[in-house]
């Protein structure tokens, strides 16, 4: 596929300095594009790079001029430049909207129009796949489940009983959802199981990552609500909340009863105590550890997670414990002297 500039800033809403009509065959990345290309630069240590780029066309914000260059200037290079690359290098994949004569497809469930079924699935009893639905090979569905409609569930992913998916969701290879979340009694020297009875929901438009599980809850749900993004590899236990368009990025861990807020950042690696609130438009720092509820609004970072200002002030003190140590023993010595002199004088 090939589009002109001016085509493509249309399609994003952006404006043309330089000549409208180049032709852009594809998108690639500022140090190794070229004729024919168009790259982005949404990170102020790219700038330097915009001279050196082969580059046909560049995506930048307002507040970048360069000479002799042909620019796509939008107020969001980084989406314009996802929406380009999705339009010219991401084609739609077409699906049969057949079942495969190899899935096994339980009698009283309900299959939708132009699903696609592919070899080795299981759907189970008294479940529901809603309508433009693709379950790829390997995918298992258990009883009472709902898929709602355009939701791709990728290969071997484990869907268990009374789960409820919303539309347009993508969940990827190997995902877990609704199994049993970790609970035990104490019972003498053992543990006594508990049952967890509860769903788990996915709301509209929420993408999972690879290798994720996300438990069923005790009682009642676990929900990930609309627009929420979670990355690969992450553990989301029992009876947790998230909001709507929150991002949870991969090897986070949340355990049970957590409420998260909307439009919230858990970075890799960052984990969530038990039974604590995160409060809307929080951004929790990389393999930060949340102890106790966090107020809306603000950025943490560290174990236990605190307000980044007071940490990053924590971090310069940390790398001065050295000589502060030594400053310390000296003072020490001081005393000890000064002791030893007025000691001396009682005597």
């Amino acid at each position: 596929m090939e589009k002109t500039l001016k085509e493509l800033a249309s399609y994003v809403g952006g404006d043309v300095v330089g000549d409208e009509n180049i032709r852009i065959k594809g998108v690639m990345t500022i140090d190794v594009a070229g004729v024919g290309h168009i790259t982005f630069v949404s990170n102020k240590k790219y700038v330097k790079k915009l001279d050196q780029t082969k580059a046909s066309a560049v995506i930048v914000s307002p507040k970048i001029r360069v000479k002799d260059k042909n620019l796509l200037i939008t107020s969001n290079p980084y989406l314009a430049f996802a929406k380009i690359m999705d339009l010219m290098m991401n084609p739609e994949t077409k699906f049969s909207g057949k079942c495969d004569d190899l899935a096994r497809i339980g009698e009283t469930a309900e299959i939708g129009s132009n699903v696609t079924v592919y070899p080795y699935v299981f759907v189970g009893e008294n479940t529901k796949i809603a309508d433009n639905v693709v379950l790829y090979p390997g995918v298992y569905i258990g009883d009472d489940c709902q898929i709602g409609k355009d939701t791709i569930i990728h290969a071997n992913t484990v869907i268990y009983k009374g789960t409820i998916i919303g539309e347009r969701v993508t969940v990827h290879s190997n995902v877990v959802i609704g199994c049993s979340g970790y609970g035990y009694a104490p019972d003498g020297d053992k543990y006594y199981k508990i049952p967890q009875v509860g769903i788990t929901v996915i709301e509209d438009d929420v993408d999972v990552g690879a290798n994720t599980t996300i438990n069923r809850a005790v009682l009642g749900e676990t929900r990930i609500k609309r627009g929420t993004k979670i990355d690969s590899q992450v553990i989301i236990a029992h009876n947790v909340e998230i909001g709507e368009n929150t991002l949870i990025t991969s090897q986070v861990g949340i355990a049970g009863t957590v409420k998260i807020g909307n439009h919230v950042i858990l970075a890799g690696g960052s984990g969530v105590a038990g039974h604590v609130t995160v409060g809307d438009n929080v951004t929790v720092g990389g393999w930060s550890g949340v102890v106790k509820d966090l107020p809306p609004g603000n950025t943490y970072l560290g174990t236990p997670a605190i307000e980044i200002e007071r940490m990053r002030r924590c971090y310069i003190i940390l790398q001065k414990l050295p000589e502060m140590r030594e400053t310390i023993r000296n003072l020490e010595r001081k005393m000890e002297k000064l002791e030893k002199q007025l000691e001396e004088r009682k005597e």
